[in-house]
């Protein structure tokens, strides 16, 4: 993932080695991911749609598509 800390995030995919799919590894992984991004529009490059959409996202001109919470609003980094 690839983010400026403002409002936009990149993810480009995210793979499971085969032994180990659908156990939840990648579900768990992208939540914990997203937990991380509040305020941000996050922007993923993917093939995978409907595992995508599960999590959220919807199709986009160029990509998949989430804002977590309300956009621009970070409740999670501390300002001093």
């Amino acid at each position: 993932m690839l983010f400026d800390g403002i409002c936009n995030a990149y993810v480009v995919d995210v793979w499971t080695f085969t032994p180990y799919r659908r156990h939840g590894i990648a579900s768990t992984m992208m939540r914990l991911l997203l937990d991380e991004l509040q305020g941000q529009h996050i922007c993923l490059f993917t093939d995978t749609l409907n595992f995508y959409k599960k999590l959220g996202f919807t199709k986009g001109e160029t990509c998949m598509e989430k804002v977590i919470g309300k956009w621009l609003v970070n409740t999670s980094v501390t300002q001093s």
